[in-house]
């Protein structure tokens, strides 16, 4: 715990009036409550701002509204309307375990800390959630806790605001805030901790549309990113394109059918790495559980390379 620091939590809101309230209750009963709460309604058009005042007497609370700026540019309002020397990252559709606060601050102990991240954790209705869910729980059990950490979540982080300044704060480019961030701090000498007991639960696509459309903002800013970031390209980027050479294959098959045998063979090579990837780490799986994160995963990567190609040729 960091009682020596002080704290600011921001959260940006654009049209949340319906999922805020979770998210600020959660705030509510967290077992941390040394912390100043700043609020960024980003343009709403709804009343997530009348619902927030509705708290004022619960928190110490700052409100700030802008015009409609989008996400990236709110969370740098965010930062310079907060005082904290910690400053923690939650978005506005998330409901936050009741240590959350207490388990992100504790690496701060730490005077190299400069950015912790918890992990997100799904929830909401349907096979695509539950698919997403699966995938997000395969994804934490493959990154190491502790300095080894290569990037924090935005929605779900700590940031220490001398190594934010250090680093020339939150990205104003074209590039995913998050990766970016995290690995200016890394370069700058900074820890860049992953704390698995601070949780939130995040409200995740529930349509396979959604996924797409959530993956091919991320494909955009991600292609903007690796060239900031050349040095870290590697070859997982080269495989999230498969779906995409799927559906090529799949046209070109027309006039060499044998290509489709290429085809099979790719999609069930994909799908035996997620059954082994399900299998290891997620304790009690149902059936069909590989399936169905298969299916998403293979939705999400083609939402991804779509989006990382539209960057790449200018749209």
């Amino acid at each position: 715990m960091v009682k020596e620091k002080t704290v600011s939590v921001i959260i940006n809101a654009y049209n949340e009036e319906d999922d805020i309230s979770d998210c600020l209750d959660s705030l509510v009963e967290q077992a941390y409550d040394d912390f100043e709460l700043v609020v960024i309604d980003d343009g709403s058009t709804d009343d997530t701002l009348g619902v927030v005042r509705r708290y004022s007497d619960k928190f110490n609370l700052k409100t700030h509204r802008t015009e409609h700026i989008g996400l990236k540019k709110a969370r740098k309002v965010g930062v310079k309307q907060s005082s904290g020397d910690i400053i923690v990252n939650v978005d506005a559709d998330e409901i936050l375990e009741p240590d959350f606060l207490e388990n992100i601050l504790e690496p701060f102990k730490d005077e190299k800390v400069g950015s912790v991240g918890g992990v997100i954790k799904s929830f909401g209705k349907g096979w695509v959630t539950n698919g997403y869910g699966t995938l997000n729980e395969i994804f934490y059990s493959l990154r190491d806790e502790g300095e080894e950490a290569e990037w924090v979540q935005g929605g779900c982080s700590a940031y220490r605001r001398t190594a934010l300044e250090d680093v020339g704060g939150l990205p104003a480019e074209k590039v995913s805030l998050d990766k970016d961030t995290s690995w200016r701090m890394k370069d700058s000498g900074w820890k860049v901790i992953l704390k698995k007991d601070a949780i939130v639960h995040h409200k995740d696509p529930q349509t396979l549309k959604s996924v797409m459309k959530r993956e091919h903002k991320i494909g955009k800013r991600e292609y903007h990113l690796l060239k900031r970031h050349s040095s870290r390209s590697s070859w997982k980027e080269v495989s999230r394109f498969y779906p995409l050479c799927g559906i090529v294959l799949l046209g070109l098959s027309i006039f060499y059918l044998p290509l489709l045998i290429l085809l099979a063979v790719g999609a069930l090579l994909t799908y035996l790495t997620v059954f082994y990837m399900v299998v290891k780490n997620i304790e009690n799986a149902k059936f069909g559980t590989s399936l169905k994160s298969w299916i998403v995963l293979t939705f999400i990567n083609l939402g991804w390379s779509i989006g990382y190609l539209r960057s790449a040729f200018g749209s």
